[in-house]
């Protein structure tokens, strides 16, 4: 294959003229974020607003919800392996393409269990006002073990295999891609590009999947034929399945034209000319030529200080981030008594333009530090001890709310104007919709706990009830009762944009001068090894570590037939508990960063040039060799 075929946009015989302008950095790069942004959509988008519909879609339990969550990053993990492995052997382009068209065809999958299911069915509606007369409700045992149901199940999880699988290059050969095309001095910059759009993908799958889910879903079924009225009443179901089907196909056509680039592309060697030669001394080796390459790569990496101190150091941030992305809206519902809504909004309207600012300046930052690591590292140190303190933005709560059941037990009904016996003939059921006693400032699980009476032209989902015996004056609204924290709520949203600040700003400076750390040669093994780290020890764990934070400081369960949902929360504890832990990792971070600059030896040609097309007018023969075996 000679030069000019090396550099040529296409597959094959098909190597129009016309098309030969997208085998530069810019187009590369606008075609690669534009695939991020889609997989953002997608994983952490889609499927974190879906969940919910999901589960009542297929009637699975929370269990098994998580389980569906879940295999994304089982089958990431799985696959890192393997791109370490044939890094050197493989087109990456080629590679990420392929892999986001099978990021579109798993999104689509999620069809075909939609279509198995068959019609969705109702039970009956659920009461949330006091019905007497007749016994609480039993679960029953049909369907929960049913073969469809296990369908069902089985074809989600097939979708997110798919998902898994595709995405797991994007954000392995797509970092050092960038890395590899481009001047190592804009590797920040664009690695904050990158990070950029994979912040607004979920943005924009919250803000267009949170309108479809109000749209009916069940195109075989009409919601009136059900007794269903509005999207206000649990048993409605909304077009949960729509963002991932056209996610799915603008994912086939973005990843079409990523199967066409080239191994190099034309401006890499104008863009890498300047490209100055740092890495640690005791990593910069070449195995090329050795049986056992890929094992050896791996041994000195493990053997080495500063590269593990970092990948340790990303894996507890991995682990942290993860919660954080997880469970911040519940936070935020505990702490200052957001609904479920609202924090949501608070948290994208906060998350989104914060990201794109930091990540943003944190590339123009790497940008002047031209990538020399020791100074990068202190950078990230101060940023990291600045997050620890704005993380104690998680101390500030609201004060604490009277819930009857929860805090107030029925013996202290009367200090709130109240019989002890207002609701003990009332077969409440097991749902959730907190109501307020404005005048006796007491918040009840439901309309039911109040013991609002059933009377007629009251519907699920009201705002107001009347007739209640547990309110002073017989009347309730829907919601907490106010807290009256206003104050409260601007100091933590203060607190949290300059959290949110440090934590994006240092992301595109640690990820392009921890790239230094390794040979040219090693990024790809660096990269996959680092997030095998991640994936197993970090982001995995610290969504299970930061439920159980969640679940023990649980003061409410709502308990079903097949499962249990906490409702209620201590919000003093927990806003402790996820302090502690922030500061823990915060300062285990900044120890390992601090021990990875102080064991960091630059290698002792710094001057050399790293551009690895350089190689090519070398004058000695076995360089050239070891190079096209590198391309192969």
């Amino acid at each position: 294959m000679g030069e000019t075929d090396e550099t040529h946009f296409g597959f094959s015989w098909f190597r129009p003229k016309g098309l030969q302008w997208l085998s530069n950095f810019i187009p590369f790069m606008s075609i690669l974020s534009a695939n991020a942004l889609l997989q953002g959509a997608i994983v952490n988008g889609l499927v974190s607003v879906s969940i919910s519909s999901i589960e009542k879609r297929f009637k699975l339990t929370s269990t098994q919800s998580g389980i569906f969550a879940a295999t994304y990053d089982v089958f990431v993990t799985i696959m890192l392996i393997p791109l370490a492995l044939y890094a050197t052997k493989v087109n990456k382009v080629k590679c990420i393409g392929l892999g986001m068209m099978i990021v579109g065809i798993g999104s689509i999958l999620v069809i075909i269990p939609e279509y198995t299911a068959g019609p969705y069915s109702v039970g009956e509606a659920r009461k949330d006002i006091c019905v007497t007369g007749g016994p609480d409700k039993k679960c029953s045992d049909e369907g929960t073990g049913s073969f469809s149901a296990h369908r069902e199940l089985l074809l989600l999880l097939l979708s997110q295999a798919f998902v898994g699988i595709g995405a797991s290059p994007l954000f392995t050969y797509g970092i050092t891609c960038l890395d590899e095309f481009d001047s190592h001095k804009r590797t920040g910059r664009n690695l904050a590009l990158y990070m950029i759009a994979s912040t607004v993908g979920p943005a924009l799958a919250f803000f267009g999947c949170g309108f479809m889910l109000k749209v009916w879903g069940d195109w075989r079924t009409l919601p009136s034929d059900m007794g269903i009225d509005s999207s206000a009443d649990p048993r409605f179901i909304g077009m949960w399945w729509i963002g991932f089907v056209v996610c799915g196909f603008v994912a086939l056509f973005t990843a079409f034209p990523l199967i066409m680039f080239p191994k190099r592309l034309k401006d890499t060697g104008m863009r890498k000319s300047n490209d100055v030669h740092r890495t640690d001394a005791s990593l910069d080796k070449d195995f090329s030529d050795h049986k056992y390459e890929f094992f050896k790569i791996i041994l000195m990496l493990l053997k080495n200080k500063t590269c593990m101190c970092v990948i340790l150091m990303q894996t507890i941030e991995a682990m942290l981030m993860n919660g954080y992305i997880t469970f911040i809206p519940k936070l935020l519902e505990t702490l200052l008594g957001f609904s479920s809504g609202s924090a949501s909004l608070v948290t994208g309207g906060v998350v989104v333009p914060v990201g794109i600012t930091a990540s943003w300046i944190g590339g123009k930052i790497a940008k002047l530090f031209e990538n020399r690591f020791k100074p990068s590292m202190y950078f990230v140190i101060t940023f990291g001890i600045l997050a620890a303190g704005c993380s104690s933005c998680l101390l500030i709560r609201c004060e604490s709310l009277n819930v009857f059941g929860v805090n107030v037990p029925q013996t202290e009904l009367p200090k709130f104007g109240a019989l002890e016996t207002c609701s003990e003939n009332c077969h409440c059921d097991a749902f959730f919709n907190p109501v307020c006693s404005e005048e006796s400032k007491l918040t009840f699980l439901s309309p039911c706990h109040a013991g609002c009476a059933d009377l007629p032209g009251i519907k699920f989902g009201a705002s107001n009830w009347t007739e209640c015996g547990c309110s002073k004056n017989t009347m309730v609204k829907k919601g907490y009762c106010d807290a009256s924290c206003q104050k409260q709520i601007y100091q933590f949203i203060a607190m949290f944009v300059a959290l949110s600040f440090c934590i994006f700003i240092t992301a595109p400076v640690l990820q392009s001068s921890s790239l230094r750390v390794v040979n040219h040669k090693h990024r790809d093994h660096f990269t996959c090894f680092g997030w095998l780290w991640m994936r197993i020890l970090g982001s995995i764990p610290g969504a299970i570590v930061f439920g159980y934070i969640i679940d023990v400081n649980c003061m409410y369960w709502q308990k079903d037939c097949v499962s249990q949902k906490c409702q209620f929360y201590n919000a003093s504890n927990l806003g402790w508990a996820f302090f502690y832990f922030t500061i823990a990792v915060k300062f285990t971070g900044g120890v390992l960063l601090f021990l990875a600059a102080y064991f960091y030896q630059e290698s002792d040609r710094p001057t050399g040039k790293e551009s690895c097309r350089t190689l090519d007018t070398d004058a000695s023969e076995s360089v050239k060799m070891s190079y096209e075996k590198v391309q192969l």
